[in-house]
């Protein structure tokens, strides 16, 4: 499916369209480049919403799980066993959630994304998809979910929104002794990059920083996860991926990467001074150097446990007893006083 939608975006009309966002909120969609993108309030996404990208999310879903050997890393499947409340944050077409659901049926999962690309009929009956953007504040009960789990999004949030509104809103919502976990590629890291990947890399970079994003934040998640009070068993995988023809990985790795330099053509072509037609063809020279480069991206699990909410301490009625110890004196003393 990759291959032929990735031909059927070289075969698009007026190139050198940006997309932009519409003037006015009441124009919720509008298509360019044959792409439907949509406008959504406190939000810089700027994919588009239609098969293409669902199967660009799918690729990475399916890279992620075979490179780590599994969903997940937090060690809570004993939990997702026996039954429990399990939160994906931007879930986009809800591969995950689905998959999780029917491996785990005695738990109940929830996807949220601020794009409602996810099923809303056909889905096991323990699957439920919510539309909400988590800057808004998650529509969620404080320490109600077992696991929360989130990815693919460093393309949504700038470094600010992760230390002040993301990772909070994930710790409120995670039981004591829950588990958190982020996943993400280093999406600008050109390893053993050859020159044309190098640039487009580079440009990549340029475009979301031009908009406050960090689309390395995969490699700050960690810190951020350590720098906070209440999370503990903070832990960090990182694995190696190729690009190219190696492997059956680095196939889809590399199908991947062409799907998203094609989306962004137009963007990362202005950004390199160059057209879209002259970027199409760098993109070629792409394709010929990872093997030759041997050209390869970091891939990123980290997870944290929230510790125990400690209960009031068994030391408060001694003080509260010796208050009133004091004012009893106190009222003694008066009382001498007066006579």
């Amino acid at each position: 499916m990759g291959n032929k939608q990735s031909t059927a975006l070289a075969k698009n009309k007026n190139k050198n369209q940006i997309p932009s966002k519409p003037p006015t909120s009441e124009q919720k969609c509008w298509y360019a480049e044959g792409r439907r993108y949509a406008y959504y309030k406190n939000s810089k996404y700027i994919f588009p919403e239609d098969d293409i990208e669902i199967d660009r999310l799918q690729m990475q879903h399916y890279l992620f799980r075979h490179i780590f050997y599994g969903n997940f890393s937090a060690p809570v499947e004993d939990v997702l066993n026996q039954g429990g409340r399990i939160l994906d944050i931007g879930c986009g077409p809800g591969t995950w959630v689905l998959e999780n659901s029917c491996d785990f049926s005695r738990s109940e999962f929830y996807g949220i994304d601020i794009a409602p690309m996810f099923p809303s009929m056909i889905k096991p009956r323990n699957a439920h998809f919510i539309q909400a953007n988590i800057l808004d504040g998650l529509p969620f009960d404080d320490n109600y979910f077992d696991f929360v789990h989130l990815g693919f999004l460093s393309a949504c949030f700038s470094e600010e929104n992760w230390t002040t509104q993301v990772i909070p809103e994930c710790i409120r919502v995670c039981k004591s002794n829950g588990w958190i976990e982020f996943y993400e590629s280093d999406g600008a890291a050109a390893f053993n990059g050859g020159p044309c990947y190098t640039q487009v890399v580079e440009s990549l970079r340029q475009e979301f920083s031009t908009m406050d994003l960090n689309i390395r934040a995969a490699t700050l998640y960690k810190d951020w996860l350590l720098k906070e009070p209440t999370l503990t068993n903070v832990q960090e995988e990182v694995k190696k991926q190729s690009i190219g023809n190696c492997d059956c990985l680095a196939m889809i790795m590399k199908e991947c990467l062409k799907i998203l330099f094609q989306t962004l053509a137009p963007r990362l072509a202005k950004n390199l001074g160059i057209s879209v037609n002259e970027f199409e063809k760098m993109l070629q020279d792409v394709q010929e150097e990872y093997d030759k480069y041997g050209t390869y991206m970091n891939f990123y699990r980290v997870y944290a446990q929230k510790q125990m909410i400690q209960s009031p301490s068994t030391d408060a009625p001694d003080r509260v007893v010796g208050l009133c110890m004091l004012k009893v004196v106190v009222l003694k003393d008066d009382d001498s006083l007066k006579q």
